[in-house]
């Protein structure tokens, strides 16, 4: 493909947009998808889209920017307000769809009831399921609470059936119509979670919870129902940019369905690039984009800025080996590179200390920093072992994905605390307090939840406490709190001092290193006014989804990420662990149809397009032996299996366990495809 011209534009200090994007950011019609492919300048765009409005008259405090994360709309907002002069006394509002629909509750009062509701988090929603599983519901079943929360708030972003719902989270992805075995145990198991999710629903009406699901869901279906809400709310705003649109699902298409009359729709998103069905995001809708958005245009950017040409040729293979048409070819704007290194290993321990070597000699030999280092894997599990070999050789990390630091169990320890100060009658928060203290099991904390839940404020409720025969710190800990809740770094530091030889007791050594992690909580939360702004804003957007390790420059520190945590992440060097058979589709998503193994491809991609300058591809030798002895599978059991010489060099990791002429030594051949093994 010929490389498109770049083209300078008056839209801001020193912009340049090659052809494509500058059709995108000018676009002069209603409604607009731009299919980004990876590294395509899909950030800029909406970049200069916003100038561009803004440069032609549009007010920016009727533009909103949405993202799926508050810190990549803030960088854009950021990068809007760097480039060119907003109006004085004039705002750009950029948000993730839930902020900004919490944002349009708390602010219309009027509108939606919910106002002053506290959210609950994923884990707030199974503590309550598991609650009424012990006091409500008539019925058992041998489904986990975890799974009934699964099952709801599946049914509550994809619109679907609670019977598709119960299909797709316990049956593993098995769509209608559902074989006769599963249809006859879904139909036994369906009163139950009817009977479940009733109750629930209930019982955050009555302790005035709303869960992270219920935001975009009340926000729906309160314009969809109420005509003059509608008119007031959607009258505010002119224009909404969307980033990730590949990621949204139909509760968010409902959402913004309200919109589409008065506003103008600019969404961005990489159909190649969906990988979150698990949370409900639904694929088909990019490639039906202009059938549910009317008035509506595509238009694709196909130039990557980040990776060479050797990259982007694996990466393109890898879409038009599918069944799908994605109909999307990038091209290396940089030029020729290195070809992508397949690396074949026989132990876990030869991969980790071949990237490890391979980063050193990055550091050493190329001068280059740590920071040029990303190391990918389908789980937070799969990257310990490289966790460990960059703690062996001091080399600093910084990890995205796993459990971020609000869901720890120290920190969901204190900020209970915060929360109970905060909405005297969250019983989750008081259930959880009050259960780490010694000789308060769950029927006692019954009865001091009949005392202390149904009282009028805060102040009685700690009276009411005060009266039970409890431990003296455990009300002393509470009335500390409540002293200086306006203030949430000083109320942290009372939980604190007044938990201090509690948690050390529960956690033990561990509490050493723990508490460090305070300090990270108090810094973010200055940037809340209140106690229940605080809990939500971390429910809503979680900030401190990473950890670092060995140092304390986040700027200069090797990368490790889950996959599903690597949007927006980019290295010179990309590390893609255990790319083996049985990984790249999983066994899971081949038993639940080419849906699921496309989502496994399009994960894979991801990871791929990664890399800026040398991509490094490791998997299991044994693995793939195995899969070229299954030549009827060979379709859906590997990616890779057919991938042509010219893409990629192989290397075989020797490994000194396994003795001369076992079929571990064996070479890869490259005449036609990475199988032609000769194994004698």
């Amino acid at each position: 493909m010929e490389e498109l011209p770049i083209i300078t534009t008056s839209l801001g200090r020193d912009t340049t947009l090659n052809e494509q994007q500058l059709k995108a950011a000018t676009f002069t019609g209603k409604h607009l998808l731009v299919l980004a492919g990876a590294g395509t300048g899909k950030t800029k765009t909406i970049i200069e889209r916003a100038k561009f409005l803004i440069a032609n008259g549009a007010d920016p405090e009727r533009i909103v920017i949405l993202s799926f994360t508050r810190k990549s709309a803030n960088e854009i907002i950021s990068r809007i307000k760097s480039s060119i002069t907003i109006p004085i006394g004039k705002e750009l509002i950029g948000q993730t769809f839930h902020s900004w629909c919490m944002g349009l509750i708390k602010n219309n009062p009027q509108i939606f009831a919910q106002h002053d509701c506290l959210i609950l988090d994923e884990e707030d929603r199974n503590n309550a399921f598991k609650l009424l599983a012990d006091k409500d519901f008539k019925k058992k079943t041998s489904a986990p609470t975890t799974a009934i929360g699964e099952v709801y708030s599946y049914a509550i972003n994809t619109r679907c059936s609670l019977s598709e719902a119960i299909g797709a989270k316990i049956f593993e992805g098995e769509l209608p119509p559902f074989a006769p075995q599963t249809l006859k145990s879904i139909e036994i198991m369906r009163p139950f979670f009817q009977e479940a999710i009733k109750s629930y629903i209930t019982y955050k009406a009555e302790h005035r919870y709303i869960d992270y699901d219920d935001i975009l869901n009340i926000v729906a279906k309160g314009l969809k129902s109420n005509e003059q809400a509608s008119e007031f709310i959607t009258s505010q705003f002119d224009h909404i940019l969307i980033d990730e649109m590949q990621d949204t699902n139909p509760l968010q298409y409902e959402l913004l369905a309200n919109f589409f009359d008065k506003c103008h729709l600019f969404c961005v998103g990489d159909d190649a690039q969906s990988i979150y069905a698990f949370r409900g995001a639904d694929f088909k809708t990019i490639h039906s984009f202009t059938k549910l958005v009317p008035d509506s245009e595509v238009c694709k950017l196909t130039l990557n800025y980040r990776s060479t040409q050797e990259i982007l040729d694996l990466s393109n293979w890898l879409l038009e080996t599918s069944s799908l048409d994605y109909n999307k070819k990038l091209t290396a704007n940089r030029g020729k590179g290195a070809k992508p290194q397949i690396i074949n290993w026989y132990t876990d321990n030869d991969e980790a200390n071949d990237v490890i070597s391979k980063i050193k000699k990055s550091i050493t030999e190329e001068g280059e920093d740590y920071s040029d280092n990303l190391v990918l894997s389908r789980s937070a599990w799969g990257l310990r072992r490289i966790e460990a070999k960059l703690i062996e050789s001091k080399i600093p990390y910084i990890i995205f994905g796993g459990m971020s630091l609000m869901k720890s169990k120290h920190i969901r320890d204190v900020v209970a605390v915060l929360r109970i100060v905060a909405n005297h009658r969250d019983e989750l928060a008081w259930t959880r307090f009050l259960q780490l203290w010694k000789g308060i099991g769950p029927v006692s904390c019954q009865r001091i939840l009949n005392k202390v839940l149904f009282t009028d404020n805060i102040t009685q409720s700690l009276d009411a406490l005060k009266s039970c025969k409890i431990q003296e710190e455990i009300y002393k800990t509470l009335y500390a709190v409540n002293e200086c809740k306006d203030d949430i770094s000083k109320a942290l530091d009372k939980a604190l001092k007044h938990m201090q030889t509690l948690l050390a007791d529960i956690y033990g050594k561990e509490w050493d290193y723990r508490q460090k992690d305070f300090a990270i909580i108090k810094e973010v939360a200055q940037n809340s006014k209140t106690i229940s702004d605080f809990v939500n804003d971390y429910i809503l957007d979680p900030k401190l989804e990473t950890t670092i390790k060995n140092n304390n420059d986040y700027s200069n520190c090797v990368v490790l990420s889950t996959i599903h945590s690597a949007k927006g992440l980019e290295a010179k060097n990309c590390y893609i662990l255990n790319v083996s058979v049985g990984n790249y589709p999983n066994s899971r998503s081949i038993n639940n149809g080419d849906g699921a193994i496309e989502e496994e491809r399009r994960c894979l991609y991801v990871a791929l397009t990664r890399a800026k300058d040398r991509l490094y591809i490791y998997r299991d030798f044994r693995s793939v032996k195995a899969a070229y002895n299954n030549y009827d599978l060979e379709s859906q059991l590997y990616f890779l299996l057919d991938l042509p010489k010219k893409l990629a060099t192989s290397t075989t990791i020797t490994s000194p366990q396994f003795g001369r002429g076992s079929y571990f030594d064996a070479k890869v051949d490259f005449s036609d495809s990475d199988m032609d093994f000769d194994f004698n």
